[in-house]
């Protein structure tokens, strides 16, 4: 195992550990955010020791040449010494504050000496505490101040702080620029699309007033989206600027409440790729949720983007749902809520299906991509592909119909040793709307599948593993039990089924259960892992 020393302290990183996780494993606190490697928060310099090639990606060459690394993406090749990237921060003055909406606050930074960026990077802001998160620069280069677009989020320690007690003259430190979504100027003569969600608007407020600067000639179209009215922060001075460039065409949208005159109705993306079928030629620019910014990529190369046109800038969110809005902890899901095991059956649903047929083919092209995503193949190691499009199809199908056929578990049985967080949730969604609308299901049919999974949503997403439930009983979250089934169930290794009755053997932590005539040898050969 790889031997990590930090700060005076040894740590030995399991097999395929990031750095990251072995701190936090081991109790050393370091600065993080959205743990993919997006928001580069989690910087440290390696003094000593490989850094894989994964761990620099989107860095600046000059801090990849210093032997800066992210911490989340650094699984080590070996043994490291690792310093904590103090030189990178420069403390600062916040020159003021303003609010653009109830939630959203202008906040104006004096600049460092010698600060360069580009329209549309992002800079890491860390308190005295040491907390610390991105935001996208929503200014030009030769604007005095940085200007960033802050939105509180429920429960966000950094955004909660800024809105409610940062004031002006306060002193605050940054790090940055990074990020390569930014104004490229060699597209002068390119149509552009820009497509943002929330406070994704302000690196794209960047790029759009350089475009407009250096005089673009081609179109530009920016689609700013909201669930509510109140969240197009900055619908008035869009709507001017809108007025002064004849080629600069803005697009409210409004996705949650009924949208007022003069914006569009529905989710910003739909809105966008909705009027814009064919994008050979065109440079996209995506900011916002990471699920918006996904589904949005794969759209645009649909239509004929060009990967090297596409732009993004994703938000990754931390999970902020270890406490409700009131502060509280959050309390677990309900061993025996009032839900039932299923939504009520849909037989127009199954029927616009063509009885399973095109079931089958969404759910093939869907798991296709499921075992090909990195952020969501991990999770199906040692499960077949055919076996769960099996398991899935016969589990739809009850639900639409009401047949009795599936004897498999429920979902918070089967994931419940899966920490899904809601932006991850909202990413396999994305995937299986794009199946959905690739096999032509109707958009009413399409919203009335995903309403099925969205019944699902509290079973599926936590912030640490539930325990399994055989009948009312906790099973707890490590080794093996064994117990006698008080309702049917499959064998997780020959497939039989498992009648009520039947002793069985259960693998806590994968979630498995081995039939009697599977029992002995699994016991046997399958510990688990990590101790």
């Amino acid at each position: 195992m790889p031997l990590l020393k930090f700060e005076g302290q040894n740590v030995l990183a399991r097999e395929g550990e990031n750095v990251l996780d072995a701190f936090m494993r081991h109790g050393i606190t370091i600065p993080f955010s959205c743990r993919n490697g997006s928001c580069h928060v989690c910087m440290q310099q390696g003094k000593y020791g490989a850094i894989p090639p994964v761990a620099q990606r989107g860095l600046r060459p000059e801090l990849c040449k210093e032997g800066y690394f992210l911490a989340c993406q650094c699984i080590p090749l070996g043994d490291m010494e690792i310093a904590p990237p103090t030189a990178l921060y420069f403390p600062t003055l916040v020159h003021s504050k303003e609010m653009l909406s109830p939630n959203v606050c202008r906040l104006l930074i004096e600049p460092t000496p010698e600060f360069n960026y580009l329209a549309g990077q992002f800079i890491s802001l860390r308190r005295h505490d040491g907390l610390t998160r991105s935001y996208s620069l929503a200014g030009l280069p030769q604007d005095y101040f940085l200007e960033l677009h802050v939105q509180r989020k429920n429960g966000g320690s950094m955004s909660n702080w800024i809105l409610d007690e940062l004031q002006a003259g306060d002193e605050i430190s940054i790090q940055g620029p990074d990020g390569h979504c930014h104004y490229q100027h060699e597209a002068h003569n390119h149509p552009l699309l820009m497509v943002a969600t929330g406070t994704g608007l302000a690196p794209l407020l960047g790029i759009l007033r350089e475009a407009l600067q250096q005089q673009h000639t081609a179109d530009i179209h920016l689609y700013h989206g909201s669930r509510l009215p109140a969240g197009l922060y900055l619908d008035a001075p869009l709507r001017e600027l809108e007025k002064r460039h004849a080629n600069f065409h803005y697009h409210p949208c409004v996705s949650g409440h009924p949208a007022p005159q003069g914006m569009h109705a529905g989710r910003t993306h739909d809105v966008a790729f909705a009027a814009h079928k064919d994008l050979r030629g065109h440079h996209v620019y995506l900011a916002g949720l990471a699920e918006m910014v996904s589904c949005a990529e794969q759209l645009a190369a649909e239509r004929g983007a060009s990967p090297h046109a596409i732009h993004s800038d994703a938000f990754v969110l931390r999970d902020l749902r270890k406490k409700k809005r009131d502060g509280k902890p959050a309390a677990p899901p309900p061993v025996n809520g009032n839900k039932a095991k299923y939504p009520p059956p849909d037989p127009e649903l199954w029927a616009a299906l063509r009885e399973g047929e095109l079931l089958t083919l969404v759910l093939t092209d869907f798991y296709g991509r499921v075992y090909s995503d990195d952020r969501l193949a991990s999770f199906f190691e040692g499960v077949t592909k055919q076996r769960l499009i099996e398991k899935q199809f016969l589990f739809t199908r009850q639900i639409l119909t009401g047949e009795r056929i599936y004897f498999g578990d429920q979902p918070r049985n089967t994931h419940h040793w899966m920490v899904i967080s809601e932006d991850l949730f909202d990413y396999r969604s994305a995937l299986m709307l794009a199946c959905l609308r690739g096999a032509g299901l109707s958009e009413l049919m399409v919203q009335r599948f995903l309403a099925i999974e969205e019944y699902y949503r509290e079973d599926i997403v936590k912030t640490a593993p539930f325990p399994k439930l055989i009948g009312d009983t906790e099973m707890p979250l490590e080794g093996f039990n064994e117990l006698v089934m008080d309702i049917g169930t499959l064998c997780d290794s020959c497939q039989r089924e498992v009648h009520a009755g039947e002793k069985v053997i259960y693998h806590v932590r994968l979630g498995k259960i081995y039939c009697s005539d599977c029992s002995q040898p699994h016991t046997r050969d399958e510990s688990p892992a990590n101790g």
